[in-house]
């Protein structure tokens, strides 16, 4: 690299580090010796000869570390099954020359950056990229993608939105591979109790309205039948995280960035929408039906309650039931759509839909579609295999998580709607799955099928099962979010701005305070006062500085 631009690189690098602040048991295997052989059926689903680099090639890359739950005894970092099935039917042999947890691997990728000696591919955070960008340490991907890419990652890919894409790509050229997340399938389902529900005789929601009268009769008919007034209808914390749920009913996007009826990006929570919100809001604090002491319990505390059988709505994702079954054992939560105050359907908010950063390329790598042949046999091994065997010896013998090995990762962001929708014709049918009904599913669709038929059985244990993907399940509702296209991103997608880093803890912090106020009382006139105030003490720089990008982008 030219001095001038290490230099630059380094310095660079040197202020982010300044201003950032288990499972047990082993399995027998030789890392050293072949995997199991697959048939030709899987050996084909999993990467064919035509996949194959003869004579192989080596690839340096870091990685996160797992730890324990990784290994079985015998294999290690670069000794393991995953790298040994990817040499012998990719022709890749990674060599991972350092590892290290989630919450050391930014400073110590900094750290390894610095000295300007990077691997072949490794993961990145948002800021690292335009960093090693701006350096020309990466290979631009951009034709790469188009024509080595497997269209199973290309699929990925797009699943995760256009944003996700958009986010890898600096000036029109795509610089990184995203690490795809799972932000829209977690996205806001609405769990009420079920028991509540019959004893009050009460339908589920079909609007704002319907779920506020469903939280009034919770507050004050005496669900838990005690003859105490000691239950509420809605859940609210200090950090006011459970508020984004009623906020999207209403419209109002808080903590992220829309595009207003000008096509320019506004920040959610100084709209008149959320001022909407907060005065309902603080109309239901009035009434009782939200707890008067949130204002100090943050979220765990507000699960508590849940456990006490003190409160009968939540605001949760397509998992709330596993949650739930937890905090209250025997008892059935039915998971409803998210309603809007109107007749137009309520947006869900999500973060960019990525996990981390991105996956990079080091500048004049001789494979660079490599990278896409690493994604490529994640995706088989984990998502596409249907083999039993192979399931358990990559990916998890329910004592060691083997997929942790795989040296490049991206997720599905409907995985777990996908199994709902792959089962429900199965137990629409009535009947229970023959062999080759149940040889199409993933050994995970597999697992699920078996728990929802015992909790159809009678085992009430198994209900959180076919809360998330039985008829009438968590994942249902996240289909009818797909099919509707029931999603509301952050549009800001860029690295912090600078006025973001200065301001913007300030900001949020005033915001928390304004809205807890607003809620428990204070006139709503002090949400414009503090419209004002956020727009004068950084907000209008940070909105020109968002624009600015989002027209350059």
């Amino acid at each position: 690299m030219p001095a001038k631009y290490m230099k630059r690189f380094c310095l660079a690098v040197i202020s982010i580090m300044l201003g950032a602040g288990g499972m047990t048991g082993c399995t027998a295997y030789n890392a050293a010796s072949s995997p199991p052989n697959p048939d030709a059926a899987i050996r084909s689903a999993v990467g064919g000869k035509e996949a194959k680099y003869d004579p192989p090639i080596e690839v340096t890359m870091v990685n996160q570390s797992y730890g324990s739950v990784s290994f079985a005894e015998g294999e290690d970092m670069n000794a393991n099954r995953w790298r040994t099935y990817i040499k012998d039917h990719y022709g890749i042999a990674v060599k991972t020359l350092w590892d290290a947890p989630w919450d050391q691997l930014e400073q110590k990728t900094n750290l390894m950056i610095s000295t300007g000696e990077i691997p072949d591919i490794f993961l990145v955070t948002p800021m690292q990229l335009v960093l090693l960008n701006k350096a020309g340490m990466i290979e631009d991907l951009t034709d790469v993608y188009r024509d080595y890419a497997p269209q199973n990652v290309k699929d990925v890919v797009a699943e995760a939105g256009e944003e996700a894409l958009e986010a890898a790509m600096i000036k029109g050229r795509l610089m990184a591979l995203p690490f795809t997340g799972y932000q829209k399938e977690t996205v806001t389902i609405v769990w009420i109790r079920e028991d509540w529900m019959n004893k009050l005789k009460l339908a589920g929601p079909k609007t704002m309205d319907d779920l506020l009268a469903i939280s009034k009769a919770f507050t004050e008919r005496d669900p838990d039948g005690n003859g105490k007034a000691d239950t509420y209808g809605l859940p609210l914390d200090k950090h006011l995280g459970f508020l984004q749920a009623m906020f999207n009913g209403y419209h109002a996007y808080k903590n992220i960035w829309i595009k207003d009826s000008n096509g320019n990006l506004a920040y959610g929570s100084v709209q008149p929408e959320a001022k909407t919100a907060l005065a309902k809001m603080q109309e239901l604090y009035k009434s009782g039906q939200i707890d008067k002491e949130f204002g100090v319990k943050d979220s765990a505390k507000v699960l508590e309650s849940i456990g006490r059988n003190a409160i009968g709505i939540y605001f949760g994702s397509m998992t709330g039931g596993y949650t739930l079954a937890d905090l209250t054992p025997g008892v059935r939560w039915r998971p409803y759509p998210l309603p809007s105050i109107d007749g137009k359907p309520a947006l869900l908010q999500h973060a960019l839909n990525i996990n981390y950063g991105f996956w990079v390329v080091r500048k004049g790598m001789e494979r660079p579609e490599a990278l896409f042949k690493l994604a490529d046999v994640w995706l088989k091994l984990f998502y596409e295999n249907k083999d039993d065997d192979l399931y358990e010896t990559y990916n998890s013998d329910q004592k060691i998580g083997f997929f942790t090995q795989a040296p490049v990762q991206i997720y599905k962001s409907f995985k777990n709607m996908e199994i709902s929708a792959h089962l429900a014709p199965l137990l629409q049918s009535g009947k229970p799955a023959g062999a080759e009904e149940l040889s199409k599913l993933t050994p995970e669709e597999r697992l699920n099928y078996g728990f929802i038929q015992k909790y159809k059985a009678g085992d009430q244990s198994y209900w959180k099962y076919h809360s998330r993907n039985g008829i009438g399940g968590a994942g249902d509702i996240i289909g009818e979010y797909v099919k509707n296209n029931r999603f509301m991103p952050d549009q800001f997608i860029g690295v912090p701005t600078s006025a973001m880093v200065q301001k913007r803890t300030f900001l949020d912090k005033m915001e928390l305070e304004t809205m807890i106020k607003i809620i428990t009382g204070a006139p709503i006139e002090q949400f414009d006062q503090f419209v004002t105030e956020w727009k004068s003490m950084g907000g209008d720089l940070i909105t020109q500085e968002v624009n600015e990008w989002y027209k350059n982008k």
